[in-house]
């Protein structure tokens, strides 16, 4: 009430719609086909070929990280992981694995309605 006082009535309903247009535009363009297979084939291959990648690099610099903290400085793992696994890369983390399947899930749970 006290937004629609200040005249913030339609700004928020005018936002969620935005979002909603330009993922249903993203959406239709991406299931249009090219009629070339290796063409759609590489479309549809963009998305979990760079999530791969990242996920490959972040498994790189992390694992080389717990290297050196054993090798180096003669931590046990038990000492190392902690070191690793930051409150940061724990939000990192929670956050890729609710993008990837928190999202899917609700949105199943939600047509099952």
């Amino acid at each position: 009430m006290a937004m629609q006082k200040l005249g913030h009535t339609q700004r928020p309903s005018l936002a969620v719609a935005a979002d909603i247009a330009e993922a249903q535009a993203l959406y239709r363009h991406d299931a249009q086909p090219s009629g070339v297979k290796w063409v759609d084939g590489l479309r549809s291959s963009v998305r979990p070929m760079i999530t791969y990648a990242f996920f490959l690099l972040f498994a790189a610099v992390k694992g080389s990280g717990l290297y050196l903290l054993i090798a180096v400085e003669g931590l046990v793992l038990a000492e190392a992981l902690p070191r690793i696994w930051d409150d940061e890369t724990a939000a990192l983390f929670a956050a890729v694995v609710s993008f990837w399947f928190g999202a899917r899930s609700l949105a199943k749970a939600r047509e099952g309605r």
